[in-house]
């Protein structure tokens, strides 16, 4: 009975198909290695046979569908014998290998390699495990020479992939090359353009979904471009994560990004993201879609979040551009219900009342920096466009004179760097000196070793990285040129838009208000894309500021009217009450409670004017006493002297009194009757 079991067990016939060893050619096709397999099975007698097939499944993968299926069989005790080509077949990996093998031995499974002589039925054979760690090898080789041959063509600027960007096409004279697609570039101009015209992610996603553009895979099915994802539902699908894929790849402002991953295992093949330094970049080798400015000013937008405020769908756009001049912190919107009257909408400093460290508000309400901003742009806009040259000129001599004191800072701390390190280098000499002597122990020489060498080490880099400044440092790198080409892409400057803010402003640096009222003043240095903090001369007056200037007279000449106007019906009215009053009063018309206010008031102006009164003549200063002229006259006849004063009043009272006395005289003598002469 027992033998007549072990007849009815399978023959397990197991053959393997990699990619790779397609290359090959027949000899290793699965049908080759079926005929061989039956073949040997017929010649040794072994019945009941089945195949277990996997077809284009790597040697180094031991999750397969037809080996699974198999072990299934062995575990379940229904294999007698396991037969395959050669042991490459079962697997290259010595480890993974080995373990099938005790698989076998465990369930009393024959293992036969027939090409390899190899049968476990003729005892153990060293020469297998041999044949196990070159099969592995092979795999190790392999993978190292096609890293060689990758690397080499990246290295020249070929591709070692035929994926493509959406928005490109591979040439049809070289595959290697790219062309634009016009239909899907314009879908990807329009997707960062509506990024610098800040909308969000997900609203460009809805708009698209909305106007039923296809996505990417969709597009290139309908023109007859091989397609990654086969799978999917919907054909106008698009999602935020599609759309930031497209936002972030470089190639679109024309650079070729080769090597941008590596597979660290063959046998995983685990592949991981490589660093910048690690790529190989050729700029220029692709024809561009965007370009290079919008493509970096997009990437600092999004480098910023942004959260919408409960009572506004879309984040105000300025978020990200404004920074606290004294703690360095990014200010954040505020926009609030303030006592259920009016809304807050303004920024303030982030580090504001913050546990870590405490700044002051900074507070700006959002209309008057956007103003200021709309200022600068048209200021400094209308100076590129009329004195381009002149603009030219400044910028750089700005340039030359941040350059100078750059390179005056590096060669500072350098020199102050050299001094430190000579120094060290005459510390370390006497540490090894004491050491020496023993009047250093062991224990403390090496930690002052160690903390003299860590100190080195920071010196050297830090003067590698002063150095290089200065080397590199070029005079021209504010990129007037760009800086124009961007001011002449606009034809109109009246209206702050997103897309202006966006490709106009890098940063905003806002310093803490002083004052209250009308009377707060705030600096503000608003700093430019290419140019930098830029300020033009005091003495240009462009059109836009007369205008302003022009509105804000016309404005407050306005106001003021309507002041006077306001003020004057006031008076009119009140004018007319006290009359109307004033009658009622005489005819005795008034209220018992009018009478009593009347009285009330009447009295209350009595008691203020006393007090008044009184308050003036206590702050007037006190009257020196003045003499009189008998006392002047007694003064002068005890033989006292007088002050000139005194005596100029004392002389004019006598003139005066003879004056008046000869006046007299001649007016008795007038009354007097003539005498008759006889």
């Amino acid at each position: 009975m027992k033998k007549q079991a072990e007849k009815d067990k399978l023959t397990a016939l197991y053959e393997r198909l990699s990619h790779d060893d397609e290359r090959a050619g027949e000899s290793v096709s699965i049908e080759n290695q079926k005929r061989i397999l039956e073949d040997y099975a017929r010649k040794n007698g072994f019945t009941n046979i089945r195949h277990f097939t996997d077809d284009g499944i790597r040697g180094t993968t031991f999750k397969r569908p037809g080996l699974d299926a198999m072990l299934d069989e062995i575990r379940a005790g229904n294999v007698a014998t396991v037969i395959i080509k050669d042991q490459s077949r079962i697997g290259r990996d010595v480890v993974e290998v080995g373990l099938l093998k005790r698989t076998f031995d465990e369930y009393n499974v024959r293992f036969i390699a027939a090409n390899d002589n190899l049968d476990t039925a003729n005892g153990f054979d060293i020469m297998s495990i041999f044949r196990d760690v070159i099969n592995e090898w092979y795999v190790a080789d392999t993978s190292r020479k096609i890293k060689t041959v990758f690397k080499s063509r990246m290295e020249k600027g070929l591709r070692c992939s035929g994926s493509v960007c959406y928005g490109y096409l591979a040439s049809k004279e070289d595959k290697g090359e790219w062309v634009i697609d016009e239909e899907a570039a314009a879908v990807v101009r329009r997707i960062f353009q509506s990024v610098l015209a800040g909308e969000t992610i997900a609203s460009i996603a809805k708009a698209l979904r909305a106007e039923k553009i296809p996505i990417p895979s969709e597009h290139w099915k309908r023109i007859g471009e091989p397609v990654r994802a086969a799978k999917y539902a919907d054909p106008y699908a698009w999602s935020a994560t599609t759309i930031g894929y497209i936002l972030k790849r470089p190639e679109y402002t024309g650079q070729k990004v080769l090597g941008k991953t590596v597979c660290e295992n063959y046998k995983t093949k685990s592949t991981r993201k490589t660093a910048p330094e690690e790529q190989h970049i050729f700029e220029g080798a692709i024809p561009a879609i965007v370009d290079e400015e919008t493509w970096q000013t997009v990437q600092k937008i999004r480098e910023t979040v942004r959260r919408a405020p409960k009572r506004q769908n879309a984040p105000n756009r300025l978020t990200g551009l404004l920074y606290c001049a004294d703690c360095g912190s990014k200010l954040t919107h505020r926009y609030n219900l303030v006592q259920g009257k009016w809304i807050e909408d303004a920024f303030i400093c982030s580090g504001y009342r913050q546990l870590t460290h405490d700044c002051t508000m900074h507070h700006i309400p959002t209309s008057k920096i956007e103003a200021a901003i709309l200022a600068v742009i048209q200021r400094v806009s209308w100076y590129v466009q009329n004195n381009e040259k002149e603009f030219t000129e400044r910028v750089r001599e700005a340039s030359d004179h941040q350059q100078e004191q750059t390179v005056k800072e590096c060669k500072k701390k350098i020199s102050k760097a050299q001094k430190r390190h000579k120094e060290l280098d005459g510390l370390v000499k006497k540490l090894y000196e004491g050491n020496a002597t023993g009047k250093i122990p062991d224990k403390h020489f090496t930690r002052l070793l160690n903390e003299y060498d860590e100190e080195q080490t920071g010196l050297e880099t830090s003067m590698e990285e002063w150095q290089r400044q200065i080397e590199n440092w070029n005079a021209d790198r504010l990129k007037t040129d760009q800086f124009i080409q961007l001011v002449k892409r606009y034809t109109d400057f009246s209206e702050l838009t997103t897309p202006m803010l966006n490709e106009f402003i890098e940063k905003v640096v806002v310093h803490e208000g002083e004052g209250r009222g009308n009377d707060r003043r705030q600096r503000i240095d608003i700093y430019l894309n290419f140019i930098g903090a830029f300020e033009v001369p005091d003495y240009i007056i462009t059109p836009s500021e007369v205008e302003e200037h022009r509105r804000l007279q016309e404005e407050q000449a306005a106001k003021e009217a309507r002041s006077k106007e306001l003020a004057k019906a006031r008076y009119e009215k009140r004018k007319q009450d006290k009359r109307e009053f004033t009658a009622r009063k005489k005819a005795g018309l008034l209220t018992p409670e009018e009478q009593e206010a009347e009285e009330k008031r009447l009295a209350h102006n009595r008691e203020w004017q006393k007090e008044w009164r009184e308050k003036r003549k206590a702050s007037e200063p006190e009257k020196p006493h003045k003499k009189s002229i008998k006392e002047l006259m007694e003064i002068e006849k005890t033989g006292a002297d007088l002050t000139p004063e005194e005596s100029e009043r004392l002389a004019s009272h006598r003139r005066k009194k003879a004056d008046q006395q000869k006046a007299r005289r001649e007016r008795k003598k007038a009354e007097q009757p003539e005498e008759k002469v006889s």
